[in-house]
């Protein structure tokens, strides 16, 4: 369920959402429920993805997102994604 096999294809693995989330998220900070609209709006309604996670699917994956620190949680409860805050914060190093 995690990982794509042999009767789990990509769009309904963990990982393979993960993907479609983080992309969805982007560089903005969302409610649960706000990133749950924006995916379903670009997504689902559009049949981008053939097998569409229900709510209770989509609640799982964000855990896993969590765990695996793709994801955090500002002091406001909003969704923050950890790869473009790690960039940012990220500064070249200097050649001696």
């Amino acid at each position: 369920m995690i990982l794509p096999d042999k009767y789990t294809s990509l769009t309904e693995s963990f990982i393979g959402i993960s993907a479609v989330l983080l992309d969805t998220l982007g560089d903005k900070k969302l409610t649960v429920d706000t990133l749950w609209n924006n995916f379903n709006k670009k997504y689902v309604k559009t049949n981008k993805l053939k097998h569409a996670p229900v709510y209770q699917k989509y609640i799982y994956v964000l855990e896993f997102m969590y765990l695996s620190n793709m994801i955090s949680y500002n002091e406001k409860g909003e969704i923050v994604n950890e790869n473009i805050r790690i960039n940012n914060q990220e500064s070249p190093r200097e050649i001696n």
